[in-house]
């Protein structure tokens, strides 16, 4: 129902948008650095946005797309598509604009966050705990999911958080055709609002 993307080009927009306008009738892409931009497709409609400069001192362009999906039969849930930075002071800066973003939302709100985190050494959860989001996986497995690189997963770059809502099933899309489209191995879960 909702797909999170991060380095997407101009080419990639139009691609979604001819094969799957069917299946993703709401799409949105910002851009967010030189790098490429974010994009969010989802089948509920996409009712407010903000695209936000997380970029730290100016040297890595990154970014943040939240988006306000209207949910038939429940309300208002809030989607949030992460790319932060390789620098690890940049990152936790990062995270913590990330934290505030957050706590800024109406605290009964379901939530979901996906991305790359570039959290190789595991300190998100420090920061974004407190505001009340789980990463599905450590929920899950006890540890972030590996998705780096993606035909060899070795690396725990990327996450999905979550709040106010149930997950099950995460999972790693590491085979074929998954392991050849991204340099980074999808996840996947499923929430109940």
């Amino acid at each position: 129902d909702l797909v999170f993307l991060q380095e997407t080009t101009s080419a990639a927009e139009a691609a979604f948008r001819e094969r799957l306008a069917e299946e993703y009738p709401f799409m949105l892409f910002a851009d967010c650095c030189r790098a490429g931009g974010l994009g969010v497709l989802s089948k509920y409609p996409i009712v407010r946005h903000e695209n936000l400069d997380i970029s730290i001192l100016g040297t890595e362009e990154r970014g943040l797309l939240h988006c306000v999906l209207q949910v038939p039969h429940f309300g208002e849930v809030h989607a949030v598509c992460v790319h932060l930075g390789l620098k690890e002071h940049h990152r936790q800066q990062q995270l913590t604009l990330l934290a505030e973003l957050v706590g800024r939302l109406p605290p009964e709100a379901p939530v979901i966050i996906a991305g790359d985190f570039n959290d190789w050494r595991k300190k998100a959860d420090a920061v974004l705990t407190p505001t009340g989001l789980r990463e599905v996986f450590v929920e899950a497995f006890g540890a972030p999911a590996k998705s780096f690189p993606a035909r060899f997963p070795l690396l725990r770059l990327d996450r999905i958080y979550v709040r106010n809502a149930r997950v099950r099933t995460p999972k790693v899309l590491s085979n074929r055709p998954w392991s050849h489209l991204s340099d980074h191995a999808p996840l996947a879960v499923e929430v109940t609002l």
